[in-house]
Formats: structure tokens, sequence, C-alpha cells
């Protein structure tokens, strides 16, 4: 039955990342024919990566995937930072955030973990 389970999730993994890689493609191809700006693109590529954690949030199924999911998060949101230079915090100046990002990843990994439900033979969900 566990198999089944981590089947599913992984089936929900790759139809999330599916669609965010879909999504990326069609954006592109707009953009390079002029139906949008290439402007936009630069400065909000960012929510791609944003979009691939919101998807991996709904579909964790693991201390560890929750984990993933909030340091793609904050990867995306420092990379959004990052690429339009909010608060004077350009790509020089904002790679802290990356560590940031992993240590808010790591630590909801570690919280999560401590109250997830345990399955029967005694290894976390």
């Amino acid at each position: 039955m566990s198999e089944r389970k981590q089947s599913l999730g992984d089936k929900a993994d790759g139809l999330v990342w599916g669609l965010v890689l879909i999504s990326i493609g069609v954006v592109y191809l707009l953009a390079m024919n002029g139906v949008l700006p290439r402007d936009a693109m630069w400065a909000w590529w960012p929510l791609f990566v944003i979009a691939a954690g919101v998807g991996s949030l709904i579909t964790a199924r693991s201390p560890k995937k929750l984990g993933s999911a909030v340091t793609t998060l904050g990867i995306g949101a420092w990379l959004m930072i990052a690429a339009n230079d909010w608060w004077n915090l350009g790509w020089n100046r904002s790679w802290p955030l990356a560590l940031v990002a992993a240590g808010l990843g790591t630590l909801v990994e570690a919280l999560a973990g401590m109250v997830w439900p345990k399955k029967e033979d005694g290894h976390v969900g």
C-alpha cells in the first residue's frame, strides 16, 4: 500500500513539473513571436520557479518533500527580488537570501518531521 502512495506522489510531482515546463515553453514561444513583451519575461521569469514551489507544496507527501517545496519557494522569491533589483538587492547583494531559502526549507522539514504522522513501520510518511 505504501508503494502505491509513493507512486501517486511521484506522479503528482511529475504532473506539476510537466505543467511548469509546458508553461515556460509556451510563454517563451509567445515572447519570441512578439505576442508578449520580452522585457516582461526578464522581470517575471522567477514566477515559474515560484509556481513549481507552490505545486510541490500542494503535492508534498512527506517532511522531506515539504522542506524541498519551501526551499523552492524561497529560491523563487530570491530570484524575483534579484531579477527586479527590489530593495536595492540585485544579484551581487542578494545571494545571502539563497542561504535563507535553504535554511527555511531545512527548518520546515525538521519541524514537519516532528509532527508528521508515522507509518506502521515507524518511518515518517
